[in-house]
């Protein structure tokens, strides 16, 4: 836009905050913006492959001016830079709010312990990957996000971590992916407040908990924990992480979100003390699918789920040659409990399990399970998934023992074969309806604590 003209270019480069953003990757162009920002704070964003060797001269460059930084972003380094700088990354940096450090190459690069001359604070975001700290900084009290990535082994321990948190009171994302410090350092007792946290998530190759049991997390907050299993002959272990005391009993749940596979087992529960999301993914070298929803689901019973009002299931199904997902008596073992079910969804599901369960003459004792279920809602793919004569028993028989359905919502591409049938439906449900789509909806999504109609799900197709 300085080309324009005479006035534009006399416009715009009088305005300093229009040249703090330097992305180093032109010398020149680096020169022009350090010069025209003047003492405003600078935000450097800058990644390095093999094909950008100017980028290295532009960025030592620009690091003299290190004292106004106000956002640092690097991906990837040469070797030789780092070192070269290591009297530059000392400095101090009061206006520095946003660190991005992430780099992979071996070994991983140590960063200085005087890094910034220890003081960051101001800092509100930090996010580092591939590098080795001990995570010396102090006066992190404005600190709201921190990521960890691909911590190397060894390299640091819990109690430094510890340490760490205890000294950013006021964070409110943290995120440790692949960089679970070591078990040893902190007393047996020792626990670390977060009281404004609002997610930690924690992602590792095995499950683990030792973590959880040093930290206070708020009522409120999301705790997001995914585990990986690889090879084949890794076993799917019989225990899971422990969540934190406050969040073992989700009091008043409200929504439950089960995804069975084939390759990952997912458990989301969500209440007005938090909201807890577990993720395990089960990697294998063939392509037979693997079991284990049976030990997955063990861990529901550290919860109370007697009060879930909304329950959505995906893939929960019969595979090719006889695998099964999840037996009869698992999904008995994860309904029976929810007296107070309102809203049951199932996508891509084998529904003819649920259909016999919820069918008091199929269960145990004549009992009704779910006795005040209101609404149910099938995505499938082909309208032959759907068996319509146990789904009319289900109905009929839940009407003659006083839990009468009032909405059933069928959505697949291939609807109208089913609209002759469904039909029937109408003599015991009060609303049936049947939409044309194939797009099932989000299989992690979890509804507002308020609203959980199947208006809300469903939509408009």
């Amino acid at each position: 836009m300085t080309h324009v003209c005479h006035s534009w270019r006399e416009l715009f480069t009088s305005r300093p905050s229009l040249w703090t953003r330097l992305d180093c990757k032109n010398v020149d162009k680096t020169k022009v913006y350090i010069e025209r920002s003047k003492s405003f704070p600078l935000e450097i964003s800058v990644r390095f492959t093999q094909n950008t060797p100017r980028r290295e001269e532009a960025l030592v460059l620009a690091i003299p001016h290190i004292g106004r930084l106000g956002a640092f972003s690097l991906n990837g380094i040469p070797p030789q830079v780092l070192p070269a700088s290591a009297k530059f990354f000392s400095s101090s940096v009061p206006f520095l709010n946003k660190l991005n450090i992430n780099i992979s190459r071996k070994p991983p690069p140590v960063l200085p312990e005087n890094l910034f001359n220890r003081d960051l604070s101001s800092l509100r975001e930090l996010r580092l990957g591939g590098v080795i700290t001990r995570l010396p900084w102090r006066g992190m009290l404005n600190l709201t996000t921190f990521e960890f990535r691909r911590l190397p082994g060894d390299s640091i321990l819990i109690a430094q971590l510890l340490d760490f948190l205890e000294s950013a009171p006021r964070l409110r994302y943290v995120k440790l992916h692949n960089s679970i410090p070591n078990p040893g350092g902190p007393p047996a007792e020792k626990v670390v407040s977060l009281p404004h946290l609002k997610e930690l998530s924690i992602i590792t190759e095995q499950p683990h908990s030792f973590l959880l049991q040093h930290l206070s997390i708020p009522a409120g907050a999301l705790l997001r924990l995914e585990f990986t299993f690889s090879g084949l002959e890794s076993p799917i272990p019989s225990y899971l992480p422990n969540p934190p005391n406050n969040l073992c009993n989700l009091s008043h749940t409200t929504a439950m979100n089960l995804c069975f596979g084939p390759e990952q087992r997912s458990l989301r529960l969500n209440g007005p003390s938090g909201e807890l999301y577990m993720l395990g993914n089960w990697k294998r070298g063939d392509s037979k699918p693997r079991s284990g929803t049976g030990k997955f689901l063990y861990s529901l019973d550290q919860f109370d789920i007697s009060r879930t009002r909304w329950l959505a299931v995906t893939r929960c199904d019969y595979r090719p040659g006889g695998f099964v997902q999840m037996e009869m008596w698992c999904l008995y073992k994860v309904i029976r409990p929810m007296e107070d079910l309102r809203t049951l969804t199932l996508t891509r599901c084998s529904n003819i399990n649920f259909i016999l369960i919820l069918n008091p003459e199929k269960t145990p004792s004549n009992i009704v399970v779910c006795p005040k279920l209101e609404e149910i809602a099938f995505y499938i793919e082909h309208p032959d998934q759907l068996c319509i004569e146990e789904l009319l028993s289900m109905v009929e028989e839940r009407a003659s023992r006083g839990a009468k359905l009032l909405a059933i919502t069928i959505v697949s591409a291939g609807t109208l074969a089913l609209m002759k049938e469904v039909f029937q439906l109408r003599r015991h449900v009060s609303r049936v309806e049947c939409k044309f789509d194939d797009g099932p909806p989000a299989w992690d999504a979890l509804p507002a604590a308020r609203g959980l109609g199947l208006e809300r799900l469903v939509g408009v197709v």
